[in-house]
């Protein structure tokens, strides 16, 4: 009975040595510092580097200064000694005008076209007549309602105020649906999002479509015919229209209401308005370094180190600061394993190397739609089955307005998705190291987000390989010119890399990987 108390004696304090802090670890590390975190991240975010858009000059500035500090530091380049991986893709320019009475109106701001409705050739319209059919309902209930009475569509270019009563009864596609039915020339739709955009529909709006060469999607755009013209306009445009009617937007709108009866009427005037699309062939590049392992044996296997450096570029609808530095997305995730890659070669430099090797990822196309990860799924450098694990890191430096007992948290999302081990050990290492608060709010399989299926971990996990997506929320800068470099918590960013750091040494030097215990969701 005591040889027994002995062993689990012992085999107890070897659990706990295997997790003991490690000095080799801690020593290497104290290259992610603040020091180091300003110094990337102020070239990164800088005006400089305009945004730093996939597929730009800006972006490949971006690149080089990813490849050259790799370089510097003496990480190895994975793409057959470069460090660029080139991304051969295509960027979608969408070209829209509009003119009333012969003077233009500028695009994105007093009116769009929903890109996606767009074809190549796209449309050209000219008209000098229109039918404003108040809000383009037709409810057939109890007390019947027809805003068209007896005009015919076919052949004319309808005015619709958009988001009126009895939408319910008559949605808006019924109402896309019946003119395209009948024929009509084009749909001008006066909405209020055009003069109140929210930022996600400025962002779709100027933020250019990318698609990778040779995806279905980009087939289906080639193929695409074109529809029946959707015009969002404005108050500006609307009243410049309604002006030949002698009237105006308030008027009609209050005619409306008051009466609560319909009174479609044709009006002449002069409106000419065109809009296509056209391709151009990008090729921004992922930045790919590589830290050999020391290990005869494991070195053949693979921890994957991830962060975009992209984002949105410049907003030329912008009033005032147009640049979208993209300090916290992802420049705070880039410097992140800029550091990472340092504290490695540290260890390398010491004798101490990791036993698995290291490879860094600075991608691409993210924000277009995790492009740069998708092409490296198709193209790898290393086999993905060689990669045990990727821990990808997308904006580590600002606290969010969710409640925390203070500003020490990570969320950790997707840790156990695939590996039970993995999450267990990135728990393990941080009660160890860096007692952070771990919150898996957004890895819950209801989280509204979806996180775990928005950046550039979810390529890989779609192939077997357990990853950890780190990140520490939303902010009211997100994907706007205000995500500054001042705003950055420079401690919190460097103590969260840490566990990014340590979590990923333990995966390169312990006896075995990460088991797939979980299926691909």
């Amino acid at each position: 009975m005591k040889n027994k108390q002995i062993l689990l004696f012992l085999f107890l304090l070897l659990c706990g040595a295997s997790f003991a802090q490690n000095k080799e670890v801690l020593s290497s590390a104290k290259v992610i510092n603040t020091t180091n975190a300003k110094a990337h991240l102020s070239f990164l975010a800088s005006d400089a580097l305009r945004g730093r858009e996939a597929g730009t000059a800006d972006g490949d500035k971006a690149a080089q200064y990813i490849a050259d500090y790799y370089k510097k530091i003496g990480v190895k380049g994975a793409v057959d000694g470069d460090y660029l991986q080139r991304v051969n893709a295509t960027r979608i320019h969408l070209s829209q005008s509009l003119q009333v009475m012969g003077s233009p109106y500028q695009p994105v701001i007093d009116f769009f076209n929903m890109p996606s409705s767009i074809s190549l050739p796209g449309f050209q319209l000219q008209t000098d007549s229109i039918l404003f059919a108040g809000y383009g309902v037709i409810d057939d209930g109890i007390q019947s309602y027809n805003d068209f009475q007896e005009q015919s569509v076919t052949g004319k270019v309808v005015m619709l105020i958009g988001s009126g009563p009895r939408d319910g009864a008559f949605t808006f596609q019924d109402k896309v649906k019946y003119l395209a039915f009948h024929k009509a020339k084009a749909l001008l739709m006066i909405e209020p999002v055009v003069d109140h955009k929210s930022d996600g529909l400025m962002q779709h709006l100027f933020n250019e479509q990318m698609l990778l060469e040779g995806s279905a999607e980009l087939s289906s755009i080639e193929k695409m015919p074109q529809n029946m013209p959707i015009i969002y306009i404005g108050q500006q445009v609307a009243d410049a229209l309604l002006k030949s009617a002698n009237t105006d937007l308030a008027t009609v709108r209050k005619k409306l209401v008051e009466s609560n009866k319909p009174y479609p009427f044709v009006f002449k005037t002069d409106l000419k308005a065109s809009a296509s699309r056209t391709f151009e062939a990008v090729h921004p590049a992922n930045v790919l370094g590589w830290i050999p392992g020391s290990d005869p044996i494991l070195k053949d296997e693979v921890v994957l180190l991830s962060a975009h450096y992209d984002h949105l570029g410049i907003n030329p609808y912008s009033v005032g600061d147009s640049i979208n530095n993209g300090a916290d997305d992802n420049g705070s995730g880039t410097t992140g394993v800029l550091m990472m890659g340092d504290a490695f070669m540290q260890a390398v430099k010491a004798g101490k190397g990791p036993k698995r090797s290291i490879l860094l990822m600075a991608a691409t196309g993210e924000e277009k739609g995790l492009l740069g990860s998708s092409w490296y799924i198709s193209h790898p450098v290393v086999p993905l089955n060689k990669i045990i694990s990727n821990l990808n890191v997308d904006m580590i430096g600002r606290t969010d307005t969710l409640p925390h007992p203070d500003h020490n948290y990570i969320y950790i999302i997707g840790a156990d998705r695939l590996s039970s081990d993995l999450d267990a050990i990135i728990k393990k290492t941080n009660a160890t190291y860096t007692k952070l608060e771990l919150d898996e709010r957004f890895n819950v399989r209801n989280d509204p987000f979806q996180l775990y299926f928005r950046s550039d971990h979810y390529n890989f996990a779609k192939q077997g390989i357990p990853v950890t997506f780190f990140f520490s929320g939303f902010h009211a800068d997100y994907h706007k010119a205000s995500d500054e470099i001042g705003k950055i918590d420079f401690d919190i960013l460097c103590k969260r890399t840490q566990l990014i750091y340590y979590t990923a040494w333990e995966l390169a030097n312990r006896a075995t990987k990460p088991v797939v215990d979980k299926k691909v969701e």
